[in-house]
Parts: C-alpha cells; sequence; structure tokens
C-alpha cells in the first residue's frame, strides 16, 4: 500500500483495480425537467438586482419595500407568542385571533364584512395567496385578463395554474388606470377573472370607486372573478381617489365593496407594506366560503399552516395603534413630492404623478433609447438603479420603475443624476414621443 500512500482517496481506488477489469460506467443522462417550470419567465426585477450588486455605491431606487421596520408593539407580541409557547402548527387557515384581527380591520378601514370563521384565511404574503386564489378559480386553457404593465408575478402565476394571462394595455392618456371598456373588450368564453391591482404596482395609479363600479357590471354581466391585489392600500395621496371609514385616513377603495360583488371578488392583502412587514411573510385572502374552502385545502398541500409567530404580530399590527402606518404614509407623501419637483419641467422626461403606493413610471422614449438599455446605461454612468419597464410586460416598454420607498437624501440625488442622464443622452432631432399627455399631467 506504499505506493498509495501519497494519492487522493478518488485515485487510490481506480489504481488497485487493473485495467483489464475496469467497467466503464456509462454517464447517466440528467432528469428531465417539466416544461411549465421551463417556460415560466424569470423576473425583470431579480435581473437589475443581480447588476446592482456589482455596483456597490450605487443608488437604488429599484426595491418595492420600506425603509422603515415593523413598530415595537407587533415585533414585541411575536416575541410574547414565542415565550408562550404559541409555537405549534395551526389551523390552515390562521388562528382565530389573526383572522377575527382580519375582519374587524377590515370592516373598520375598508368597510368590508367577512366571517372570520368561513370567509379569511391567513397566507404567506400576498405572492402565495395570489397563486391559491389562481388555483382555486382557474383551470388549464381558461385566460386571466391582467391589465398591463403589471406586478411582475402575474402573468407566471397564472400559467403556473395551467391557464392563459391575457393582457389589457393601460394608457399614459388615462393617467395608467384601469378601464372597464378595455376589459369587456378583451373577454372571451374561456374569461374565468381579471386581476385588479390599485394602488398598482408598477405604476402608482389608483383606480376610482365609479371605475371600479363599472368594471363590477362587467364581471356580474360576464360572470367572472375579479382578483384584488390591494397590498397598497393604505397609501393614497389625492383626496379624489380614497374613502375615509370610521375615522381612517382615507384607503383606496375596493372593488369587493361595490353592491353585489362579495360573492364573485377574492382580495389578496398583505401586512409586508402597510406595516414595513416584508420579511414576516403575513398575508390573508377575504374571499365567498367556497373559495376559501379551496384556497385551504391546496394550502395544507403547501405549507401545512403559516408561521404561528407571524400571525400573532399580525393580530397586534392590525389591531394595534396605526400611528406607524400614518407616518409611513406622510413620509410617502414626501418623498413622491421629491420625485414630482426633481423632474417637473423636464424636456425629455414625461411622469404620470402617482396617486399611490410608493413607485413612479416614468416614459423616457424621448431620449430615443431602446428598450432597457436606459436602464442599463444609467446604472453603468451615474450609478443609479432603476426598473426597465418591460419588467413588468411588454406594454411597460420605454419607461422605467423607479421607487420612493427608500432614503430620502439618496432618492433627491439619484432622481437629478436621472434627469441629467436623460439630458444629456436626449436627441430632439431624433428623438421621438408618440404620447398625447403632457409632462407631469395625469388625464380623467
Amino acid at each position: 500500500m506504499q505506493k498509495f500512500s501519497n494519492m487522493p482517496l478518488s485515485e487510490v481506488a481506480s489504481a488497485a483495480v487493473p485495467a483489464a477489469r475496469r467497467v466503464a460506467v456509462p454517464t447517466a443522462k440528467p432528469a428531465s425537467l417539466s416544461a411549465e417550470a421551463l417556460n415560466i419567465p424569470r423576473s425583470g426585477i431579480r435581473d437589475v438586482f443581480d447588476r446592482v450588486e456589482r455596483v456597490p455605491d450605487a443608488i437604488s431606487l429599484t426595491v418595492g419595500e420600506p425603509s422603515a421596520t415593523a413598530a415595537p408593539h407587533i415585533v414585541a407580541a411575536a416575541c410574547e407568542a414565542a415565550q408562550a409557547g404559541r409555537t405549534r402548527y395551526t389551523n390552515v387557515l390562521g388562528v382565530p385571533e389573526y383572522r377575527k384581527a382580519v375582519a374587524d380591520y377590515s370592516a373598520r378601514v375598508k368597510g368590508l364584512t367577512y366571517d372570520p370563521e368561513t370567509e379569511i384565511q391567513a397566507v404567506d404574503g400576498a405572492t402565495i395567496g395570489l397563486f391559491l386564489a389562481l388555483k382555486a378559480v382557474v383551470g388549464t386553457g381558461d385566460e386571466v385578463i391582467i391589465p398591463s404593465p403589471f406586478f411582475t408575478s402575474y402573468d407566471a402565476e397564472v400559467m403556473l395554474c395551467g391557464g392563459r394571462p391575457v393582457t389589457v394595455a393601460l394608457r399614459p392618456e388615462h393617467g395608467m388606470r384601469v378601464n372597464a371598456a378595455d376589459i369587456e373588450a378583451a373577454i372571451t368564453p374561456r374569461t374565468r377573472a381579471v386581476i385588479i391591482n390599485s394602488p398598482g404596482n408598477p405604476t402608482g395609479a389608483v383606480t376610482s370607486a365609479a371605475e371600479l363600479a363599472r368594471i363590477a357590471e362587467v364581471c356580474k354581466q360576464h360572470n367572472i372573478w375579479a382578483i384584488s391585489d390591494e397590498v397598497y392600500h393604505p397609501f393614497v395621496f389625492g383626496e379624489t381617489f380614497g374613502e375615509t371609514l370610521g375615522g381612517e385616513a382615507a384607503v383606496a377603495p375596493s372593488i369587493a365593496a361595490v353592491p353585489g360583488m362579495k360573492d364573485r371578488t377574492i382580495v389578496v392583502e398583505s401586512l409586508s407594506k402597510t406595516y414595513a412587514m416584508t420579511g414576516w411573510r403575513i398575508g390573508y385572502l377575504l374571499a365567498p366560503e367556497a373559495v376559501i374552502e379551496q384556497t385551504g385545502k391546496i394550502a395544507e398541500l403547501m405549507h401545512s399552516s403559516v408561521n404561528s409567530l407571524a400571525q400573532y404580530a399580525g393580530v397586534a399590527a392590525l389591531a394595534g395603534p396605526q400611528d406607524h402606518v400614518a407616518a409611513m404614509r406622510e413620509e410617502y407623501r414626501a418623498k413622491r413630492q421629491i420625485v414630482l419637483d426633481g423632474l417637473a419641467g423636464c424636456p425629455v422626461l414625461r411622469l404620470i404623478e402617482p396617486q399611490g403606493a410608493f413607485y413612479a413610471f416614468v416614459d423616457v422614449r424621448l431620449t430615443g433609447l431602446d428598450f432597457g438599455e436606459f436602464a442599463d446605461r444609467l446604472l453603468d454612468e451615474e450609478h443609479v438603479a432603476v426598473v426597465p419597464g418591460e419588467a413588468f410586460g411588454e406594454e411597460g416598454r420605454g419607461f422605467v420603475r423607479l421607487s420612493y420607498a427608500g432614503d430620502a437624501g439618496e432618492l433627491r440625488e439619484g432622481v437629478a443624476r436621472l434627469r441629467a442622464f436623460a439630458e444629456r443622452v436626449w436627441n430632439p432631432i431624433t428623438g421621438h414621443h408618440t404620447a398625447t399627455y403632457h409632462p407631469m399631467e395625469v388625464l380623467a
């Protein structure tokens, strides 16, 4: 064995067997991957994040996440629950205290009445909630209407459920708000649902109560579901867009509040943005009992139950003081003004004034730069990161999304660099722009 003493173990076995006795082992082919998984598009936002990591000093206006952290009383509630031993599996629909807190909050803030026993379900954030909602109502080959630009997971989640996403363009001249007539024009015999997102990501648009009522009539007439993503509901900045209920600050109206729509609406909600709890992964569904029966059954196969400590933290968030939310809303209002002031009068950029959430969707087509080139060069040359609009669907091409949820100082500097870059690369002779709205103007 002396001749093997200095050899790696991986080579000893081979050397110890005479060549004549060695048998070649065929290389196994790798197991195949599902066509469904391979066909799901990668999120364009994740691609941007990967690029930003390679520019350490970049000012990132990309992340849709509050700069604040969860309020102390929310954190304390989770700690108390852990110390009390509330760390076991829960009912797949959530602990009774959490569902009761959701019901009370929904009635107080949105004017929505739901039975906490049968019409509310705790979920691991809005993305999972949306998937459960789609899985409950969408079958193979069914169509789901998605106003576009849209949050990056919408089309992929429809595809994962075997459905076909059908996009309806949101138009700048309409303030990027959802239009009932456009939705109705896209309906076919295979249409099962329409996704409503108000306030919207990436546009910051808020759909008025009057337009939601018109969309509701379309849903009732054609017997389709409304899946309403309302995760930004407390962050509205135009008085004409929000409702004030029970002394609470104005919130974006919900299509579920339209008479006759509760039985055909699934509300998808999350505590991530409202309470700065993105990492806690806690949200909820509001839906008819028949839907919750199915989403609960599906969820049981996926995760058994939602994190128990996050649920008790959620009780404190929903039922406790709302000062933290009000402070964030005013902070976003001030940061929104930084964006409006920073881009005011810019000859090359067009901004649809955001009415909610914490995003601004900026039209950069007049620069003449193609598709993602604007965002790529802005990062390379000015070290400012924004998300190219095509990450949110084909209808987002020619736009970039910036988030104003982060540090105010970095936001001010980032917007200044964005404007300077756009004006530097703009060629007023070759640049072109086909939109019919004016800078800083939102048309009804």
